[in-house]
């Protein structure tokens, strides 16, 4: 049934397309690479089908999850197709809809994500692209998923940015719903940031204490 969704990949856009799918599939997230689906008869698992473009991916990832699976921080991955990986499905809000829903996130979990991180270290990896919409927060607890760039070389510095935000800031907030339109400002503020002080320093001031 994989077999029947239809993705597409356009160059101007953010996310892939779903173009197709069965009535037995479920969306329950879009990247850019890929999109994650559940099946109506597997309410414990889920699927992460790539586009045509992102392939070669699906390998990669799954050789990764395989050296992380001994870490009850990472999701687990059971299965491999041409195109797609079987997941274990996580329930909880990630750390973004925390941040919408108000829900307090406990210093544990951003312990664990540095745990989880340095466990990656250990096995040759190089734990990066590790930000809000990846990180799920699950009874008090931290899981991650999309393990898809831990092979690449660099630091992209968006996990230790979040941590130092999250020790600045997060007491401030604490318990707030935050509004979409604020988060999504702010992450694309990031996204432009030419300076890493100057980036909170803007933050003191666009964020509603």
């Amino acid at each position: 049934e994989i077999s029947g969704i239809q993705l597409e990949k356009k160059v101007d856009l953010l996310k892939v397309i779903v173009t197709e799918i069965p009535n037995t599939f479920a969306v329950i997230g879009i990247g850019t690479d890929a999109v994650v689906v559940q099946h109506e008869t597997e309410p414990a698992f889920v699927y992460k089908v790539y586009v045509d473009e992102a392939k070669h991916k699906c390998e990669i990832e799954y050789d990764i999850y395989q050296e992380l699976k001994d870490c009850k921080t990472y999701a687990r991955c059971y299965e491999k197709g041409a195109n797609f990986l079987k997941l274990s499905y996580e329930k909880g809000p990630t750390l973004y809809q925390c941040l919408e829903q108000g829900v307090v996130i406990n210093p544990e979990v951003i312990d664990e994500v540095e745990s989880a991180r340095e466990y990656a270290r250990k096995k040759g990896l190089n734990p990066r692209d590790i930000h809000l919409g990846n990180v799920i927060f699950q009874n008090g607890h931290a899981k991650l998923f999309d393990v898809s760039e831990y092979r690449k070389s660099g630091n992209d510095y968006r996990w230790e940015h979040l941590v130092e935000g999250y020790h600045l800031f997060y007491s401030l907030i604490q318990g707030r719903k935050m509004p979409t339109e604020l988060l999504e400002t702010v992450k694309n503020l990031y996204k432009q940031k030419e300076d890493v002080e100057k980036f909170f320093a803007r933050l003191r001031d666009i964020i509603p204490w």
